[in-house]
Parts: structure tokens; sequence; C-alpha cells
């Protein structure tokens, strides 16, 4: 079973509208039996993600975004997961204007998240924004709540992300946007159950390029291509594997 935990779908001010429908033979094609899918950060373009995963749930699982400035915000998170079948929060804090050390702007959507006991999917590249080496405290804060790493440092970072990782088990390394030696190194270091495959579909990268790097990494370690392609995120999005 392959899951890919990066996609994007909506509609955005400057950019051509992604439909989910435009996934599905590519994911086909590839193979792919499920992708997590959020929206634009800039555009909260939630509708559509919780369209796609209404027309197709065995397909797709929707995280929710959401902007943490709103005073409205964790109660708008809470009903998402609540009662429009959301099953994970999506965090960029570029896009949003925080550092991940102004804990007191987030933190309480991950109140939230830990509540419903469910995933964060955060963008940590290697930005002064994003950058991999906040990830550790936010995990030692909240040692019960899954923090996916998204694009886990890209080239200039990866050896930060990869060490908060093996220091810290709640958080998940996401494979979007790495070189294959970056997934190689994750997987030795982190460990086999902590990296995810991840292509960012269609903004960053797309299905066959980025499940073949994954394999290329994995081939190394025994049991790693089944578990980063699609059991890792399985269990931590609660899907029975096919």
């Amino acid at each position: 079973m392959i899951i890919d935990v990066s996609n994007t779908v909506g509609k955005h001010r400057f950019k051509p509208e992604i439909k989910a429908e435009s996934l599905l033979p590519q994911m086909d094609a590839a193979g792919v039996d499920m992708a997590v899918i959020n929206c634009y950060a800039e555009s909260l373009d939630n509708a559509s993600v919780e369209e796609a995963c209404r027309l197709h749930p065995d397909r797709f699982i929707g995280l929710y975004t959401v902007n943490p400035w709103r005073e409205d915000a964790p109660a708008e998170l809470e009903d998402a997961l609540k009662n429009r079948g959301f099953r994970g929060l999506y965090m960029n804090p570029l896009r949003h204007g925080y550092i991940l050390c102004e804990h007191q702007v987030f933190y309480p959507l991950l109140d939230v998240c830990k509540k419903y006991g469910v995933p964060v999917w955060c963008y940590g590249a290697a930005e002064v924004f994003s950058s991999p080496v906040f990830f550790g405290c936010i995990a030692e804060d909240y040692p019960d709540v899954n923090i996916i790493m998204g694009r886990m440092g890209l080239q200039y970072d990866n050896a930060s992300a990869v060490a908060v990782a093996k220091s810290h088990k709640n958080i998940y390394l996401e494979t979007s946007s790495s070189m294959d030696f970056n997934a190689h190194r994750a997987i030795k270091t982190a460990g086999t159950a902590q990296v995810l495959l991840g292509t960012g579909t269609p903004e960053a990268g797309y299905y066959p390029l980025e499940i073949e790097k994954v394999r290329n990494a994995a081939k190394d370690f025994p049991g790693a291509e089944e578990l980063v392609l699609g059991a890792n995120a399985a269990r931590l999005f609660g899907v029975k594997e096919r």
C-alpha cells in the first residue's frame, strides 16, 4: 500500500486551480493508493479538500488549514475535526507569518490536535520561520501529538532535521523535495518507522520520481520500503492496510 502524505489541491489567487480529480489518474498510474491533501495556506480553500474527501473517501485524507493569528482558529479547527471529516492540521509558518518559537500563536491549535488524537503536518524547511531546530521543543511540549516535518529541512538543513527526529519519536520526516541521499540519511539515522513518503504533488514533485527516490533510499534497510511508502502513514492516520 502506498500513501503519499504531501499533496496540494484547491484554488489560489494567482495560480491555476488544482482539482483533486486531476490527481487520481496520476495516482493510479503510479500505484498510489491514498493521498493526504491540503489547500494552499494563503488561500484557505479547505472546501475543496473537504469535497475531495467526501467524494473519494478511500483515496484522500484531508488536512485542515487555518491561520493561527485568528482568535477563532482553535474553534474552527475543532469543528473541522469533529464535524467535517478532516483528519489532521496543516501548518505553514512561512505563509502565515509566525516563527515556530512563537508558541503562543499556534499552541492552541496543537491543544486541539492533542484532544482529537490527530497528526500535524508542518512545513519544516531551512527558513527562519520554520527551521527544523524548532521542532524539538514542540515535540517535547506535545509528546502525544505526532508531528510531520514537511520537506525535512530541504537540502540545506536536512542533517538538523534528521537529528531532531532521531531524538523525538513523535517527529516524522516527509521526503518531498529532498535528494535521495537525504532520504537515505533520514532512514538510516531516524529509523525506518519515522520516515514518510511525500511527493509535494503537483507543487514540489510528482509521484513516479518521488516513489523511485524512496525505493532507492530504502533498499539497504530491511522492511524500510514498505514502511516508508505506506505502512507508517497508515499507522499515523488510522488507515486499514489493504
